[in-house]
């Protein structure tokens, strides 16, 4: 009796223990899994937006250069640029009585510097134009401006040429300074060198850009690359602060200077020169702050630093919370006199260095992505690479902190937690249980338990009569032919996952993917692939780059809007391509639908094009089979789908040169009788293909090669 109970006993812990230490190995390799799993996926996905924003922010900024190069060439640009200057240069000089209000206007932006402790304080008299038609346009439209907004005075009332060549201009120039967005709008005499006209009035109006006081500031910059420039080219300097900016509404923000020729015919008028706020610049790189579209998350940025470290647009951190971000700059000893202007200026730009590997390698012309200290003692995942922008020092820098990869980890080890909580009591009962089952001291039922246990299925125990010893006897004989059954059974699986793996994934991938080796959580699936290809669409250039722009994304609209209507994902977008998969989740492929989306969106295609009066054509492949796909993540989706099927419709899309619907024999079969299919010879990715008569489908147009089964 003692022995029985001893061995109950041992089964019961022995069951108890055994389900415990699975239940936690398990719960480990899962949490090293998903550890580095999340952490290969956010690397992964700050690469590719490290690369869309750097396309982004080269692509803005040579949007708004080449929108100020053509305003260069604009009649009324260059009519207003000769009458100003022409009335500029009959200003009479100012009396010294006049001036005296002009000191005072500089003394109140000195002392503002002072109060600052800026890194500039130029005395007030440095900041007086040396000419004295600088000075009397000044007098006029500075000191004698009794108009709040200073860009609000349309005429000075002087009687003077050149306050009625302003009163014609003026409202022009402002318009146009509104619609690029731009804070000022200078315009510079060729023959002078001196600031002709500002919209805003600032002190930097009749100033020398060669010899003035704001010659080693972005506007001199600006204008000895104009000078070093084609005519018809326009240039962009780096962020500054420039003290005229200092009497804007926005006191003190860094910007930025684009200038262009003001052109008349071949004869070289002035420059043009656009006062840009760095929010500008902000917004381009942010995508107007849309962090979560972009899939940063709660903690993640994107944002350039220049050839000096620090910062050029205003960071997330800082717009999200100003104080606590100066508090964390100065606990991780940061100076007291830069968190000062930080506060000033109401930003970090030009100011906080960052100083980790992302940058290192940046200004050494690497790309990176790794783990750095993110200038405000958090860690984070980080990429980085050089910007193309004009011959200006730019590098871009996109990051997400660790925590917030760490937070998914945490869940996961709340609920393996709460697993444990749940299962620890649940195996002591079943192993008592089964202690009870199998603490008998029989030795054929112990010695085929342990032959079962070894692994030999073929055991079998003999009749041991019609009692509970026989009845256990006979369950553990119909437990080892189970087991058998299973066995084969498993294998008959492990052989058929192997297949359908070898199907969707790389022959040198599919041994490390069954030995658990994985970057993504795989779904497989029977689905139909469209690639539909758009053929003919423009480079965005010069003028013209706006409609295309629109009708780049009138073509997504109108193909999103189908997508929906017929239920069906897209998988990948671009502006002359678009992949989209049907049936994924279904039963059968739901090649039906596949086939109504391609015809419709190639009819939308020639029908957007024809409207922005451009001829488009679109080349529509359909391949139907396994595919895979992988989700992981609840607050950063990464989502992609491969397999033959979509290298099938891909190569379809793009074999032929023909406008219409092509599919291959994996789609055939499981279209309508009624649809119109003529065979093809195309050689190659091509072979075995078939193009639909998009009469024959509902919604579609004809097609130009007749039908046929």
């Amino acid at each position: 009796m003692s022995e029985r109970l001893l061995l109950k006993s041992r089964l019961t812990r022995t069951l108890v223990g055994l389900g415990l230490i699975s239940v936690v190995s398990l719960a480990a390799v899962n949490f090293v899994v998903v550890r580095d799993l999340l952490d290969s996926t956010t690397r992964e996905q700050l690469v590719v937006l490290r690369e869309l924003r750097s396309d982004s922010v080269e692509v803005g900024v040579k949007r708004v250069v080449d929108r100020t190069s053509a305003i260069g060439s604009d009649p009324g640009l260059a009519a207003a640029m000769s009458d100003l200057d022409d009335g500029y240069r009959e200003l009479e000089p100012p009396s010294d009585t006049d001036i005296e209000p002009l000191l005072g206007a500089y003394e109140d932006v000195v002392d503002t510097l002072r109060e600052a402790n800026a890194l500039r304080q130029p005395e007030p008299e440095a900041l007086l134009p040396a000419s004295d038609q600088g000075r009397a346009a000044q007098v006029a439209y500075i000191a004698d401006n009794s108009e709040p907004d200073r860009a609000a005075l349309v005429d000075a009332g002087d009687g003077t040429e050149y306050s009625a060549a302003h009163a014609e201009h003026h409202e022009y120039l402002r318009g146009v300074a509104e619609v690029l967005g731009a804070d000022d709008l200078l315009l510079v005499s060729a023959e002078s060198n001196e600031v002709v006209y500002s919209v805003e009035k600032q002190i930097d109006l009749g100033t020398d850009v060669v010899a003035g006081p704001y010659r080693e500031d972005a506007l001199g910059v600006a204008w000895d690359r104009l000078e070093n420039s084609g005519v018809t080219d326009a240039v962009i300097t780096d962020a500054s602060f420039y003290i005229p900016s200092l009497e804007s509404q926005d006191a003190a923000a860094p910007v930025v200077h684009v200038g262009a020729t003001v052109r008349q015919g071949t004869e070289v008028l002035g420059a043009l020169v656009l006062v840009l706020g760095v929010e500008s610049l902000t917004a381009i790189v942010t995508a107007g702050g849309q962090f979560e579209l972009l899939g940063l998350g709660d903690t993640g940025d994107a944002y350039i630093v220049g050839g000096d470290g620090t910062l050029r647009p205003i960071p997330r951190s800082f717009s999200e919370d100003p104080e606590g971000y100066v508090e964390r700059y100065l606990d991780t000893g940061g100076d007291e006199r830069l968190a000062g202007l930080i506060t000033f200026t109401g930003s970090p730009v030009l100011f906080h260095a960052i100083d980790n590997a992302a940058v290192d390698a940046a200004l050494a012309g690497d790309e990176f992505v790794g783990i750095v200290d993110n200038g405000l003692d958090r860690r984070a995942v980080a990429a980085s690479a050089p910007l193309d922008v004009q011959g200006v020092p730019w590098y871009l820098v996109t990051e997400q902190q660790t925590s917030e990869t760490r937070d998914e980890l945490q869940r996961f080890l709340w609920s393996t937690a709460i697993l444990l909580v749940v299962l620890l009591p649940i195996l002591a009962v079943l192993g008592f249980v089964l202690a009870r089952v199998f603490a008998r001291p029989v030795d054929p039922l112990v010695r085929a338990a342990g032959h079962i246990a070894d692994g030999d299925f073929t055991t079998r125990v003999d009749d041991l009569g019609r009692n509970e010893l026989g009845d256990l006897g006979r369950q553990l004989n119909s437990m080892a032919v189970q087991l058998q059954e299973h066995e084969a059974s498993a294998a008959e699986e492990e052989a058929r996952i192997t297949a359908m793996l070898a199907s969707v994934l790389p022959a040198d991938l599919v041994d490390r993917v069954r030995a658990g080796e994985r970057d993504v959580s795989e779904l497989v699936d029977t689905a139909t692939v469209i690639a539909l290809t758009i053929v003919g669409i423009p480079e965005p250039e010069g003028a013209e780059q706006d409609a295309v722009i629109d009708m780049t994304q009138r073509l997504a609209d109108e193909l999103d809007g189908l997508r929906e209507q017929h239920g069906i994902e897209r998988i990948r977008a671009a502006s002359d391509q678009q992949i989209f998969v049907a049936g994924r989740g279904m039963e059968g492929d739901d090649a039906s639908s596949a086939l109504d989306l391609a015809a419709r969106a190639i009819g939308a295609v020639v029908d957007v094009g024809a409207e922005f009066g451009v001829a488009l054509e679109a080349h529509a492949g359909l391949a139907s089979g396994l595919v895979a796909s992988g989700v992981l993540g609840r607050r950063q989706v990464s989502f992609g789908m491969w397999g033959e099927a979509v290298v099938r419709a891909t190569e379809l899309a793009e074999v032929t040169d023909s406008h219409g619907v092509f599919v291959d024999g994996s789609v055939v079969d499981s279209l309508a009788d009624d649809v119109g299919l003529t065979p093809l010879d195309l050689g190659g990715a091509g072979a075995g293909a078939f193009q639909v008569d998009l009469a024959s489908v509902p919604g579609g147009e004809p097609s130009t090669t007749g039908s046929g089964r």
